[in-house]
């Protein structure tokens, strides 16, 4: 903004520089909430998929159907936050609101719990996945060597 192309200098010469710089933090925010949005309504159908994977499985296993459930359970708890914290969001992006400390608190607890809840589903699919892909490996290894201990004890 030090250093705006034309047409935007010209616009801000009219309008002015803290209304041009609060309107781009809302904008920027708009955009944060639109996308926020998007994320949590993509993660629903892969979540279903996911546990529709895991549940027609060939080797049918309890922590991984569990953590996909518990994922499940924390996306569709962000479902139902995530309106509440864009509600927040728009009433601190402009004054007054953006200056009453109380709307501030609000809005930060509510981000905080659901980044919180971020991070236990990152948490959980990074143990689902290497449930399904470290320790499955390890243990088709395993087998193999076994398989083949056998066979060479049944042609000896």
């Amino acid at each position: 903004m030090t250093s705006p192309p034309q047409p935007m200098a010209k616009i801000m010469q009219q309008v002015g520089w803290e209304p041009m710089a609060a309107m781009l933090r809302h904008a920027a925010a708009e955009q944060t909430r639109h996308y926020t949005t998007v994320w949590i309504e993509a993660q629903l159908p892969l979540g279903l998929l996911l546990l529709g994977c895991l549940a027609l499985a060939t080797q049918k296993r309890v922590l991984p159907l569990a953590l996909c459930g518990m994922m499940l359970l924390i996306v569709l708890f962000q479902f139902r936050v995530a309106p509440e914290l864009t509600y927040q969001g728009r009433a601190t992006d402009f004054p007054p609101g953006s200056t009453e400390v109380g709307a501030m608190t609000r809005y930060w607890a509510l981000q905080q719990v659901y980044f919180g809840a971020e991070i236990v589903k990152l948490l959980c699919g990074g143990v689902l996945a290497s449930f399904l892909f470290v320790f499955r490996t390890s243990r088709h290894k395993d087998a193999a060597t076994d398989a083949e201990r056998r066979g060479h004890m049944v042609r000896s």
